[in-house]
């Protein structure tokens, strides 16, 4: 997350499983959890097409 990013529960809860599978070495259930974090409707982040250079 960025300190631009508002952090909200839900967030924080997400990024403490990540961090928790990442530790656990299950990094596939630590990608999942960050795709959940990137998906959650608070965040204002440009989506995966603006990383492209596509249009939104």
């Amino acid at each position: 997350m960025t300190n631009e990013t508002r952090v909200c529960a839900k967030c924080r809860l997400y990024t403490a499983l990540r961090e928790k599978a990442k530790q656990e070495g299950d990094y596939d259930r630590a990608g999942d959890y960050e795709a959940m974090r990137r998906r959650h409707p608070t965040h204002t982040q440009p989506g995966r097409t603006a990383r492209w250079g596509l249009p939104a």
